[in-house]
C-alpha cells in the first residue's frame, strides 16, 4: 500500500515559478501541493470571514506579496503547514535544489503574509463586531423586524444611520390606518342612535347636597312635548336648515369643511369648535353633551354618519326640533312656542320661527328678555341667510318681516322653595369658573355641594320657629360657614325663589350697625392699641361735630376696650375711632372680606357705628376669617363637578391666604366671646350647652335692621333681619312682633342663630378658643393683654367731648337671687354691675349694651357680669324692657 501521504508520481506536473523550474515529477509535485494547500487554507479563512476571496488569488500565484490584498480572517497555523510541506521533498541534483530553494523562498513569503493576512483579519473581526453593536439588531423577531423596516439604515453613517427610514414611515402609516379603520368599525357597530325621549333626560343637570347621593333638585325641568314631522311647521325646518346646517339635505351627517374650520381654529388658540351638522348636534346632546374635545367630537361624528344612514334627513329634523334646547327650560320647539309666544308650533309666523331659531347657539344669552339687542341681530342673520344662502325667502317677505314681542319668562318651578337660592347660588359660582347657563341646564352633570342637609333642615326650621304674628315683609337672611375650607354648609336666600327671586342672604343689603365695630376693634389691635386700653363711655358725647349717644343715652365711666366691646359702647368706639383713624376701619373691613364696592363703606369717622351695608354673606365670610385665626378663603357652595360618563370636570380648590396676623385673630376673639357670656347677646352663651362661642350683635339706627354674627371653632353663622320698603329700595323700620317692643340684633337674631347652630353642632366637640396673646403694645395699658389690669392707656391728646354729668359716679347694688353664670371679663377697677331695676342714682350698664343711635331714651337693664338680678332667666333686651315669654327650661328664656 502506497504512503498517502507522499504525492503520486501520475500526479506530477512540471511547474515553473518565476522562470525556473524542475523536470523532476517529485519537486513540481511537492511545490505544487504546497501551492495548493496554501491557497486552500487561506481561501478557508477568508471565506470563514465572508471576505476572503483577494487572499486566496494571491496565494495561488505564489510570486505575488499577500500583505496589502488578503483577506482578514486567514490563519497563521495553515500558513506555517504550507511552507513545511513545500519545503518537505527531497532534493536530487541541481534541478531539485533549484526547485527546493524556490518552495522555500514561496514558504518564507506565505508566512509573511499569513502573519500580515491574521493582523487584517482581526481588525476586521472587531470593526464588524462594533457595527453589529451599533446596529442594535439581534437575532430572532425583533432582528428580522429591523431588518425588514431597514433601522437602524444600512449603509449609512452616524448621525443618519438613526433617521427613520422610508420603509418605517410607510409601515408607521399603514398602522395607523389599520387601527383607525378597525377602531371605527368597533365603534360603528357598537354605536346606537338615541330616541327623542332620551335627550332631554340625559341633558339634565343634577344638583346634591354634600354627601353626593342626597338629591336637591335639578336646574332645568325637562319642559318637551314631541310633536310628530307633520305638525312641525315648514317655516321652522327651514329657518333651522338655513342658520345651523344650509348643506343639511347634501351632506351624510358631518361637514368635512366644518371639522377642517374648528380644527384649525382650535390649533391656533380660539375657542374650542365643534364644526358641528344638525345631525351632530342632534347626537352630542345625548352622548357627548357639549362636549368639544377631539375624543368626543370623534364619537359624535361616528354615531352622525349612523344617524344619517339609518335615518332619512326629515326623520333628522324631526328629531332635532323635537329636542333641541330653546332656553326657559323649553326642549324642543312645541315647549318654545309655548314659553316665548304662548302658542303652539303650528300656529308660528315666520318672524316668530327665526327668533327661535336664532336663540339656539346659547339660548340664555340670547333671550330678548335679557338681551334684547343680541336678540335682534341674531334674528335679522337668520332671516339674512333665508334669503341669501337657501332662498327660503324671497327679499320682499322679509322686507315685510318684524322682530316679534315674547312674551315674560317665568320662573322654573325646579327652583322653587328655599332650596332654589341655593342652587341659583350653585348656578352662579360655576359660571363664574367658565361654565356657561346651558351647559348647565343641559350638560347632563353631576353638581356636588357643600351644603349639609341636616344643618340646612336645622336653618329653614329656625325661621319657621318664629313667631307667628311676624310680619309678612319682615325678611331674614342667614349664612353658615367651615372657616377652615369655606364651605357653605347652611343658607336662607327666602321661603320660595320663585316668588321673590332676590336672596337675603346674598343679595339684599342692610345696615350693619355695631357688627361693624369688629372691623375697629381689629384695627386698633393691628395699630398697637391692647384689650386693656381705657375709654370714655358716658353718654352722649360730641367728637368735633359729630354727637354720638349709647344706646339708651347709658353712661358707663372710663371702660376698657374689652368692656366697650361686651356692651358694644358707641362713645368709647367713637373715640378709639377718631384717634386711630377712621381709614383704618375701612382697611380692616376689606382686608377681612368686604368688597371695596359695598354701599356706605367709606373713611368717614361714623363708619364704626355701621353705616355702610354689607350683605349676610359679606359679614358671615369677614367673621369667618377671624374665627379661622387670621386666614381667609372665599365662601363657596360647590365642591366638586362630575361629567355624565363620571370623570372629573371640576372641584373647588383652597384658598388660603393669611391676611390677619393670628395672635391679633385670637385677640380679636377674646374680646368677642363678651357679647354672647355677658353683653348684649347673653341669650346665645345661655343657651349653647356650655359651648364657646364669639360674636356681634348689631342695630342699625331707627331699628331698620337687626343682626347677629357669631362662631363657635368649627362654624360660623351671620342672622340678619330687615324690612324693606314697599319699592324695595329702602328699609322701614322693623315692626315688632313676639311680645318685643323693639326688634334689636339681642332679641331674634340671636334666638335664630341658637336654632340653627345648636342642632348642627349637636355630637360635635366642644372645642374651646384659645387665651388671649400677651404682646408688647405700642400704645395702651403696659403689661400682659391676657390678665386683668388696673393700668391705664397713656393718653395722648384726647378729643373734645362735651358729657352730660351723671347724679352719681358709684352705682346702687342691689342684691342679686342667684350667683352669676359667667366670669366677668372686665378691668378691677371698672364699675361694679347695676341693679337689674333701673335707678337715677347711677349709669346702669346696659342690658342688651346696644349701640343704636336713637333718641329713644328708655330705660334699660342689664344683669352684672358678677352677680345676677332678679329676672336672670329672661333673655337680655337691647330695647325697652319686655315681659318674659315662655322659658323652655329655668335660666334659658325665649
Amino acid at each position: 500500500m502506497s504512503d498517502p501521504s507522499r504525492p503520486s508520481k501520475h500526479s506530477s506536473r512540471t511547474s515553473r515559478q518565476g522562470g525556473a523550474g524542475s523536470t523532476e515529477p517529485g519537486s513540481a509535485s511537492a511545490a505544487d501541493g504546497a501551492r495548493r494547500r496554501q491557497a486552500s487554507t487561506w481561501i478557508g479563512g477568508g471565506t470563514g470571514n465572508a471576505q476572503g476571496s483577494t487572499g486566496a488569488s494571491s496565494s495561488r500565484t505564489g510570486g505575488q506579496k499577500a500583505s496589502g490584498q488578503m483577506a482578514s480572517g486567514a490563519k497563521a497555523s495553515g500558513a506555517k503547514e504550507s511552507g513545511a510541506k513545500a519545503s518537505g521533498p527531497r532534493q536530487s541534483g541541481p534541478g531539485q535544489s533549484r526547485t527546493a530553494g524556490s518552495s522555500k523562498s514561496a514558504g518564507a513569503k506565505a508566512k509573511g503574509a499569513a502573519t500580515t493576512g491574521a493582523a487584517a483579519a482581526s481588525r476586521t473581526a472587531s470593526r464588524s463586531k462594533k457595527v453589529s453593536a451599533k446596529s442594535g439588531r439581534r437575532p430572532g423577531f425583533f432582528g428580522r423586524l429591523a431588518g425588514l423596516l431597514n433601522y437602524p439604515r444600512a449603509g449609512k453613517k452616524n448621525p443618519w444611520r438613526w433617521f427613520p427610514s422610508f420603509r418605517m414611515i410607510f409601515g408607521a402609516i399603514a398602522l395607523v390606518f389599520l387601527a383607525g379603520v378597525g377602531g371605527a368599525a368597533i365603534l360603528y357597530a357598537t354605536t346606537d342612535v338615541p330616541e327623542p325621549q332620551d335627550v332631554a333626560l340625559a341633558q339634565t343637570s343634577r344638583v346634591y347636597y354634600s354627601d353626593g347621593t342626597t338629591e336637591m333638585g335639578t336646574f332645568s325641568e325637562v319642559n318637551r312635548t314631541i310633536l310628530p314631522a307633520d305638525q312641525i311647521p315648514d317655516n321652522i325646518k327651514k329657518a333651522v336648515v338655513a342658520s345651523e346646517d344650509s348643506t343639511f339635505y347634501e351632506n351624510r351627517g358631518v361637514s368635512p369643511r366644518g371639522i377642517i374650520r374648528a380644527f384649525v381654529n382650535n390649533v391656533s388658540g380660539g375657542a374650542r369648535q365643534g364644526g358641528s351638522t344638525i345631525t351632530q348636534q342632534y347626537v352630542e346632546r345625548y352622548y357627548t353633551g357639549t362636549d368639544t374635545s377631539y375624543l368626543g367630537k370623534a364619537r359624535e361624528i361616528m354615531m352622525a354618519i349612523k344617524a344619517d344612514q339609518s335615518l332619512s334627513k326629515d326623520e333628522i329634523l324631526e328629531r332635532y326640533l323635537n329636542t333641541i334646547y330653546f332656553g326657559r327650560g323649553a326642549y324642543g320647539i312645541q315647549a318654545a312656542s309655548k314659553a316665548y309666544f304662548n302658542k303652539d308650533a303650528k300656529d308660528l309666523t315666520d318672524s316668530e320661527a327665526a327668533l327661535l331659531v336664532g336663540l339656539i347657539p346659547a339660548p340664555s344669552a340670547y333671550d330678548p328678555a335679557v338681551n334684547p339687542d343680541t336678540a335682534a341681530k341674531r334674528w335679522n342673520r337668520v332671516v339674512d341667510r333665508e334669503v341669501n344662502v337657501t332662498k327660503a325667502l324671497t327679499a320682499e317677505q322679509a322686507s315685510q318681516m318684524a322682530i316679534p314681542e315674547t312674551i315674560a319668562p317665568s320662573a322654573q318651578n325646579s327652583l322653587g322653595g328655599p332650596n332654589g337660592y341655593l342652587m341659583r347660588m350653585a348656578q352662579s359660582e360655576l359660571k363664574r369658573q367658565g361654565f356657561t347657563e346651558d351647559e348647565i341646564n343641559t350638560g347632563g352633570f353631576s353638581i356636588v355641594t357643600t351644603i349639609d342637609k341636616n344643618m340646612q333642615d336645622n336653618t329653614v326650621k329656625a325661621i319657621e320657629n318664629l313667631p307667628d304674628d311676624r310680619p309678612a315683609d319682615n325678611h331674614v337672611g342667614t349664612v353658615t360657614i367651615d372657616p377652615t375650607s369655606g364651605a357653605i354648609r347652611a343658607m336662607y336666600g327666602g321661603a320660595d325663589y320663585i316668588t321673590q327671586g332676590r336672596s337675603d342672604a346674598t343679595q339684599s343689603r342692610m345696615q350693619a350697625g355695631s357688627i361693624f365695630k369688629t372691623f375697629t376693634l381689629v384695627a386698633a389691635l393691628e395699630d398697637g392699641y391692647s384689650l386693656n386700653s381705657t375709654w370714655q363711655g358716658n353718654s352722649p358725647q360730641t367728637y368735633g361735630n359729630w354727637p354720638v349717644k349709647n344706646f339708651g343715652n347709658v353712661n358707663y365711666g372710663t371702660v376698657s376696650l374689652l368692656r366697650a366691646t361686651t356692651d358694644s359702647i358707641n362713645t368709647a368706639y367713637g373715640q378709639l375711632n377718631i384717634e386711630m383713624g377712621p381709614e383704618k376701619t375701612k382697611a380692616a373691613a376689606i382686608q377681612l372680606g368686604l368688597s371695596e364696592d359695598t354701599p356706605g363703606l367709606d373713611d368717614n369717622q361714623t363708619n364704626v357705628l355701621g353705616t355702610a351695608s354689607p350683605t349676610v354673606m359679606d359679614m358671615a365670610q369677614a367673621y369667618s376669617t377671624i374665627a379661622a385665626q387670621g386666614v381667609h378663603r372665599t365662601p363657596h357652595i360647590v365642591q366638586k363637578v362630575s361629567n355624565p360618563d363620571g370623570s372629573n370636570r371640576y372641584e373647588a380648590k383652597d384658598d388660603a391666604e393669611q391676611v390677619l396676623d393670628k395672635d391679633i385673630a385670637i385677640n380679636a376673639t377674646v374680646a368677642l366671646q363678651g357679647p354672647p357670656s355677658e353683653g348684649s347677646a347673653k341669650y346665645v352663651g345661655r343657651n349653647m350647652d356650655g359651648r364657646e362661642v364669639a360674636g356681634k350683635t348689631g342695630t342699625s339706627e331707627d331699628f331698620k335692621s337687626a343682626w347677629f354674627v357669631g362662631f363657635t371653632p368649627q362654624l360660623v353663622t351671620a342672622v340678619g333681619m330687615f324690612q324693606p320698603s314697599e319699592d324695595g329700595k329702602s328699609e322701614n323700620q322693623l315692626t315688632p312682633f313676639g311680645g318685643e317692643k323693639s326688634i334689636t340684633g339681642g332679641t331674634f337674631p340671636t334666638e335664630v342663630w341658637v336654632d340653627i347652630m345648636k342642632p348642627s353642632l349637636d355630637g360635635q366637640e366642644k372645642l374651646d378658643f384659645p387665651d388671649a396673646v400677651s404682646t408688647k403694645n405700642k400704645k395702651g395699658s403696659q403689661g400682659d393683654q391676657s390678665s386683668s389690669s388696673s393700668s391705664r392707656r397713656a393718653r395722648t391728646t384726647a378729643p373734645t367731648t362735651t358729657q352730660a354729668p351723671p347724679a352719681t359716679q358709684e352705682p346702687t347694688q342691689e342684691p342679686t337671687q342667684e350667683p352669676t353664670q359667667e366670669p366677668t371679663q372686665e378691668p378691677t377697677t371698672e364699675q361694679a354691675p347695676p341693679s337689674e331695676e333701673q335707678t337715677t342714682e347711677a349709669p346702669p350698664e346696659n342690658d342688651g349694651g346696644e349701640e343704636q343711635q336713637s333718641q329713644t331714651q328708655e330705660p334699660v337693664t342689664r344683669p352684672g357680669a358678677g352677680q345676677n338680678p332678679p329676672g336672670a332667666g329672661t333673655r337680655p333686651t337691647e330695647g325697652a324692657t319686655t315681659p318674659n315669654r315662655p322659658t323652655a327650661s329655668a335660666g334659658a328664656g325665649r
